[in-house]
């Protein structure tokens, strides 16, 4: 009977092999970190019960994904483009050269809000 275990990324298997989640390469970079710390009083037990300790205090890789700033940037853009396509058809029946007007300054004062951004560089 074959073993399959390693064709599963979850797999034991398939970590030891340094395929999979990631799990692998940060035990890896701990591991060779901690021997370049000190090559010859390396002691492999004392490193792996520091490297519960190291992974604990690392924050999860959906958290520091959705702590990146363009992750921000991007739901704010969606959240007004959402936003604008419920308002601005509900503006334009009621008053649409008031609407109208009101895109415009809106555009423009985007477009020089932007430029002094920038100049500030």
């Amino acid at each position: 009977m074959e073993d399959f275990a390693y064709l599963a990324r979850e797999s034991n298997a398939a970590w030891l092999a340094g395929r999979g989640d990631g799990r692998f390469e940060r035990y890896e970079k701990f591991y060779q970190s901690e021997r370049a710390v000190d090559v010859t009083g390396f002691d492999l037990e004392k490193a792996n019960e520091g490297y519960v300790e190291y992974a604990t205090s690392q924050p999860s890789r959906l958290l520091s994904f959705l702590n990146a700033p363009w992750v921000g940037r991007v739901v704010v853009a969606l959240f007004a483009l959402y936003t604008g396509t419920r308002v601005v058809p509900q503006l334009a029946k009621v008053g649409p050269a008031v609407t109208g007007i009101g895109l415009i300054v809106a555009f423009v004062g985007l477009r020089v809000f932007h430029r002094r951004a920038r100049k500030r560089r």
